[in-house]
């Protein structure tokens, strides 16, 4: 078994341990905040995955960076300024945020920056509301992901009311329920039958995580463990997450 402990953007420290044929996970995440006159979304990721932006996602995009203590304010806007994005940029994760247009007037980047904190680390970024900004935060979410599999993992004091009413199988110090991927009619009559047709959720004391299995490699991508049920299923029983803070 293997051990990752990552901090989730609102800093609790979120603990996953995986049997070792798990291999490495990308980490990301998402948080939200909200206040008079403020209601943001941002999504995390490592480091560097923001450079994408204006090679796919806005192709020749105008580009400026702000230097910042510890990090780098980079914003995007689109060439016909249809889109925009601001990415809070550290050393080992980044939080990105869309504006859905133009992007915003300096003051409006300074007051953005001005009510949240920023803190990275090698284990996770953190963006927490400053004292006197009067914002609440929620949704906030620790994703796991590779070529095999995704895990989503919540506070449960977050998503409890958000189960599912019936009784789950218990295993261990969980319940377990599982429910149809949605996908295209093709692709469940596919998959009916194998460990691929259903996402699992776990809830335990502190965390609730969905976990779904990718039935097809993607393009490029060469396994060393194949994905078939024996691999879904040591994963689904050797899978442990815990929440704190």
């Amino acid at each position: 078994m293997a051990e990752v402990v990552r901090t989730a953007p609102d800093g609790a420290r979120v603990s996953v341990t995986v049997p070792a044929t798990a291999g490495t996970l990308k980490w990301y995440g998402t948080i939200r905040f909200n206040g008079p006159d403020f209601l943001r979304d941002f999504s995390f990721a490592e480091a560097g995955a923001h450079q994408v932006i204006p090679k796919k996602i806005l192709p020749g995009a105008r580009t400026e960076v702000f230097r910042r203590r510890g990090f780098d304010l980079v914003v995007y806007e689109a060439a016909d300024r249809s889109d925009a994005c601001l990415v809070i940029a550290g050393p080992h994760n980044e939080a990105t945020t869309w504006f859905g247009g133009p992007a915003p007037r300096p003051a409006v980047l300074n007051r953005i920056t001005s009510m949240v904190d920023f803190a990275d680390s090698p284990t996770g970024a953190r963006l927490t509301p400053r004292p006197g900004a009067n914002l609440q935060q929620f949704g906030t979410m620790v994703i796991g992901s590779d070529a095999r599999m995704t895990i989503m993992i919540k506070d449960a004091r977050q998503v409890r009311d958000q189960l599912p009413t019936w009784r789950g199988l218990v295993q261990g110090e969980a319940e377990v329920w599982r429910s149809r991927m949605d996908v295209h009619e093709t692709k469940a009559a596919k998959l009916a039958g194998t460990p691929f047709e259903w996402r699992y959720t776990y809830a335990n004391p502190t965390a609730v995580f969905d976990v779904a299995f990718r039935d097809e490699t993607p393009p490029g991508i060469t396994l060393n463990v194949a994905v078939d049920e024996d691999y879904v299923n040591s994963m689904l029983s050797g899978l442990r997450v815990t929440w704190a803070g």
